[in-house]
């Protein structure tokens, strides 16, 4: 019996159909290549930089904080003829009437500053010689006629500009001003266009002047732009130092008194008395202060007076009233809310103020205060976010602010899926 032909494929594995092995090796490629992107992916994720928070704001980016002005106000107006006050260095000047006023000898305040602006004398100088005239005597003739204030001397006597602006200021003396006023102008008319055109150089809307002197009732001004005027000669070194002289010696003439009732109060630095039937007895004044430490000077005018007594009385009134009037004032807040960023999570963590800044002003200063705000990232609780620059009247100043809480970085989680804030993915 013929044995039957052998089985070839006992033993092996049976045949797998090409198409389904072309199959199998794609699937497996593409998970291998899956299986590696996606340990990109992570790994990408893992590495990338966290995008900086960007803080916001909780509180307006500037601010202004001021004194407030109600109880000055209420100051000057308790007073019943025409009164103002204000503080060298500040614009805002407090009034009871905005009328204008006969100025009788204040006018010499103005007359001094228009003839320094055009032929000015500095600090410790003489300046120029003036040599007194026939007519300069007859005009001293006149003014002592009139009851005007004068110092009779010969033709032919020698003034320095110096010997001439202490004379106008401490005794007030007419002739002077008139002869100093034309040595520079050349005339009365020349004057007063200049003395027209200074006042409105600096905003002096009330001022109208006829003469140097004081004795035309022409002469005037509100009680607030006699203040500004006496900011302005407080500026000016060579007459403030004169202003607050009690005595002078005068070559030609002697010794000679300032007429300011107030020098020799404490803390008094000038400025100028007036008086005539019309105007009655004005004064404005000006004093050194302070102010929780820091330096001030105060001025006030009373114009008006029945009396020389009441005109030194209401003075020192209203400077001693203008001491009350200083007010402390919170320019930040410790640990004040100032922003907060949102996490990459959304946590909210707050920003602050790491201390308190405050100070004293008075009515009409105001201090400001700008925030600035810094991208921020991972940290701890108190880390650095940005500050608040304060400017104020008693200085300047800057306080830091923080975070309130720590910002944690978020986990691996978060940052598989958050490709487009990691990735900038669209």
């Amino acid at each position: 019996m013929t044995d039957a032909p052998a089985d070839l494929t006992a033993g092996r594995t049976p045949h797998m159909p090409r198409q389904r092995r072309t199959r199998l090796r794609v699937i497996g490629g593409t998970a291998l290549v899956l299986v590696l992107a996606m340990g990109g992916y992570v790994a990408a994720c893992a590495a990338a930089p966290l995008p900086a928070l960007r803080p916001a704001l909780l509180a307006p980016a500037t601010a202004s904080i001021a004194a407030d002005t109600a109880p000055a106000e209420e100051s000057v107006a308790a007073e019943t003829l025409p009164t103002a006050f204000g503080w060298v260095g500040e614009d805002t000047v407090f009034a009871n009437d905005p009328a204008p006023h006969p100025l009788a000898s204040i006018t010499k305040l103005v007359t001094v500053l228009v003839c320094q602006q055009a032929a000015p004398v500095a600090p410790g100088e003489a300046g120029p010689s003036y040599t007194w005239t026939e007519a300069d005597v007859q005009r001293q003739a006149e003014l002592v006629a009139l009851d005007g204030v004068a110092f009779p001397v010969p033709a032919g006597t020698v003034f320095s500009a110096h010997d001439m602006l202490t004379l106008m200021l401490l005794p007030s003396a007419n002739d002077f001003a008139a002869a100093y006023a034309d040595s520079i102008f050349g005339s009365n008319e020349a004057f007063v266009t200049a003395a027209t055109a200074w006042a409105e150089e600096h905003g002096l809307e009330s001022l109208s002047v006829v003469e140097p002197s004081g004795m035309d009732e022409g002469n005037q001004a509100s009680a607030a732009d006699v203040v500004r005027i006496g900011q302005l000669v407080l500026a000016d070194p060579t007459l403030a130092a004169l202003t607050r002289l009690p005595v002078a010696d005068v070559p030609g003439i002697g010794i000679v008194e300032n007429t300011n009732p107030l020098l020799g109060s404490v803390g008094v630095i000038g400025l100028k008395t007036g008086r005539s039937s019309d105007a009655g007895y004005n004064l404005a004044a000006a004093q050194t202060g302070d102010v929780d430490g820091r330096p001030v000077v105060k001025i006030s005018v009373t114009l008006g007076r029945p009396t020389a007594q009441e005109r030194a009385d209401s003075s020192r009134r209203v400077l001693a009233d203008m001491n009350a009037l200083a007010q402390p004032r919170e320019f930040v807040a410790e640990d004040e809310k100032l922003g907060s960023v949102v996490t990459w999570t959304g946590a909210v963590v707050p920003l602050l103020a790491t201390h308190a800044s405050a100070g004293t002003l008075v009515p009409g200063e105001a201090a400001s205060r700008k925030i600035s705000l810094d991208p921020l990232a991972a940290g701890p609780a108190g880390q650095a976010a940005g500050s608040v620059a304060i400017d104020s009247p008693t200085g300047a100043a800057k306080v830091r602010v923080v975070t309130g809480a720590a910002i944690a970085e978020p986990d691996l989680w978060w940052r598989l899926t958050h490709p487009q804030e990691l990735l900038n993915w669209e």
